[in-house]
């Protein structure tokens, strides 16, 4: 219990961690009492005064696993990965969260071997580190050919291609990672069980039962609706409040 209170008072600012101290005991306290819902609850209010990290994730993540809330433990682990991707304690944790589902689905976007390996570069970074790796390079590239005008720069022309394509590739990785997420993030499935639709009404045709856990791919929303892609292949729609968004 120290570890996760300490997670948490890192994760915030300096200067946000007095004003959030008293806030954070209590979270801290629920939790140690056994009162993991209202923890859960006491996390997800702390994130709505504006701290958005991945630890806050990770212990909201515990709380809603201890409850036996599987949905909302999914949901805030992955969420948790979006901040902290190379966390094995986030993995291990997400992992055993799906262990309790109803469902025999793979994540939607789960890759195969040779995705992972060429990917593995892509993946093992966070949107914002992904940002800020292409900014810095693209910054680099800029001094470097300002200082090329005036002297001769060591290692010349192929020092310039090297750093414009790492700055390019990070940029072009966190614009493909921002569209993936704004557009066709994952949905996790918070209640118990729903029913996926062909349409987008309750008179549509059955396809499915899906259970607390479940993920699956969003191809379109409305503000009632979520269609999305399962890994098993099928696609329908579910209610939008039975769903919850992985987004940051």
């Amino acid at each position: 219990m120290k570890a996760l209170l300490l997670t948490l008072l890192l994760a915030l600012p300096a200067s946000a961690q007095q004003v959030a101290k008293p806030a954070t005991f209590d979270c801290a306290a629920l939790y140690e009492a056994g009162s993991y819902a209202e923890a859960a609850a006491c996390f997800e209010g702390l994130e709505a005064t504006g701290n958005h990290n991945g630890h806050l994730l990770y212990n909201q993540g515990n709380a809603w696993y201890r409850a036996g809330d599987v949905g909302r433990a999914v949901q805030a682990y992955r969420r948790a990965l979006l901040y902290l991707p190379r966390d094995g304690d986030v993995r291990a944790n997400l992992d055993s969260a799906r262990s309790l589902a109803k469902d025999a689905l793979e994540p939607p976007d789960t890759r195969g071997a040779l995705g992972r390996a060429l990917l593995a570069p892509y993946d093992s970074f966070s949107a914002g580190e992904l940002l800020m790796l292409g900014s810095v390079a693209w910054a680099l590239l800029f001094a470097a050919l300002a200082i090329r005008t005036r002297r001769e720069l060591i290692g010349g022309v192929g020092l310039l291609v090297l750093v414009a394509i790492f700055a390019a590739l990070n940029l072009i990785g966190w614009t493909a990672r921002s569209y993936q997420l704004r557009q066709h993030p994952v949905a996790v499935v918070l209640s118990g069980e729903v029913t996926l639709r062909s349409g987008r009404d309750l008179q549509s045709v059955d396809l499915a039962r899906l259970h607390a856990g479940a993920e699956g791919q969003v191809v379109e929303r409305t503000e009632d609706w979520v269609q999305v892609s399962l890994s098993s292949g099928q696609r329908g729609w579910l209610p939008a409040s039975e769903v919850g968004l992985v987004l940051p």
